[in-house]
């Protein structure tokens, strides 16, 4: 894989990434902010439970007697209870108490603050089946209007029922109080709670993702940063900082597929392999550090000459081989004259030395007779040993596309 390539690689990653980690917390937002919901929520239903419970406890040791008559003749009207209605009243309007119903054991309702509902039966009732085996339970829901123990008319009201059991003086249930109460005073306590908790792990989880995000990005950069040096070790030569020789015959085999399946000669490609005259005398007069040096200037003449879209390698130890693609003969003996002048004429500058060399040049094009890249190169390499044979310092290659 390319280091481009690479690099879109891992950019598509992180922004999948991204996307997910917005989705996920937003889901884990969501079900966290409901979760802690529930959780307030309960813990309101507790506390009127915990209310109701100790409520209960206190009628039943004040009005025990009066309770214990009630519940012996089921189904009274709201005037034979006598003070039972207005002590229960009186002692319940300090608390955020909407409404109270007193159960017998047979689930009839045979006292309530609302009249209408007396001698009534509930049956099936889960929450008092509940209450009537000892046990307490309640719930808790929005209602939008109630009447209040003053007979006043409350709206949008956080309501929690609790079933309540009544018990005797031998810790047996005799009955049970539904006892209604307004906990809508915790509902700004609640969403206080719960935006203040969702906010709280929002930061957490932006903290959480932002640091993971970061690292993955500079793990991203660093992969990126490797495989592009490995990709420069594979491909570049070191020296010269040019196509290696394996990326240059990599590129000359795809020029050479390209050639091979259009099939037409008018757009054929050129190869140009230059050698550098008596090479080694420069390394054994000046030293290996002076002869890389001059092949780096070397280099820098040809690239200033050759066109952009051709390919410049190091085919050996001063060896170079140009692919030039869609060329005639005729410009590429023209390149290579100019690259001749461009050598021999201006001596290289290099430290205190004046060092002058000269290049030899074989050129070949491709032939649709050919076989393979290999043939094309073959005829490039033999025309530079024509061109040595001939005295250096010149090109040779002038055969036609027949």
């Amino acid at each position: 894989m390319s280091p481009r390539t690479l690099s879109t690689s891992h950019s598509v990653f992180l922004k999948r990434f991204c996307s997910i980690a917005v989705l996920a917390s937003a889901l884990l937002l969501v079900v966290s902010s409901y979760a802690s919901f529930k959780l307030y929520e309960r813990y309101v239903i507790r506390l009127a439970e915990s209310n109701a419970s100790n409520l209960a406890a206190s009628i039943a040791h004040a009005r025990r007697v009066a309770l214990q008559r009630a519940l012996a003749s089921p189904a009274q009207e709201i005037g034979s209870l006598g003070s039972l209605d207005e002590d229960l009243r009186a002692f319940l309007r300090p608390y955020s108490i909407v409404k109270i119903k007193l159960f017998s054991l047979s689930g009839l309702i045979v006292y309530s603050t609302d009249i209408n509902v007396i001698g009534r039966t509930l049956e099936g009732n889960a929450h008092l089946n509940i209450a009537l085996s000892g046990g307490n339970s309640s719930s808790i829901q929005t209602t939008e209007q109630i009447h209040d123990l003053t007979n006043e008319t409350r709206f949008d009201v956080d309501v929690v029922e609790s079933y309540v059991p009544l018990f005797d003086k031998d810790n047996k249930v005799i009955g049970v109080f539904e006892i209604y109460q307004d906990m809508t005073r915790f509902r700004e306590e609640v969403s206080e709670g719960v935006l203040s908790f969702t906010l709280g792990l929002g930061i957490i989880l932006m903290a959480v993702f932002t640091i993971a995000f970061c690292f993955m990005k500079r793990s991203a950069k660093q992969m990126i940063t490797q495989q592009q040096q490995l990709e420069q070790l594979a491909t570049i030569d070191p020296v010269t900082n040019i196509n290696n020789r394996a990326e240059i015959t990599r590129l000359m085999e795809a020029e050479w597929e390209r050639f091979s399946r259009m099939g037409d000669s008018e757009h054929s490609f050129g190869l140009m392999m230059l050698d550098l005259d008596y090479f080694k005398k420069i390394n054994d007069n000046y030293g290996h550090q002076i002869g890389d040096e001059l092949l780096k200037r070397v280099v820098h003449r040809l690239q200033g000459e050759l066109r952009v879209y051709s390919q410049l390698g190091r085919y050996g130890g001063e060896e170079f081989m140009v692919l030039l693609p869609d060329v005639r003969i005729e410009d590429l003996k023209g390149i290579a004259d100019r690259i001749l002048k461009l050598i021999a004429d201006k001596p290289f500058k290099i430290k205190k030395h004046k060092i002058s060399i000269t290049l030899s040049i074989g050129l070949a094009i491709a032939k649709k007779s050919d076989l393979n890249i290999d043939a094309v190169i073959k005829r490039a390499d033999d025309h530079l040993y024509i061109a040595k044979d001939s005295g250096r310092n010149c090109q040779s290659g002038a055969e036609s596309l027949s």
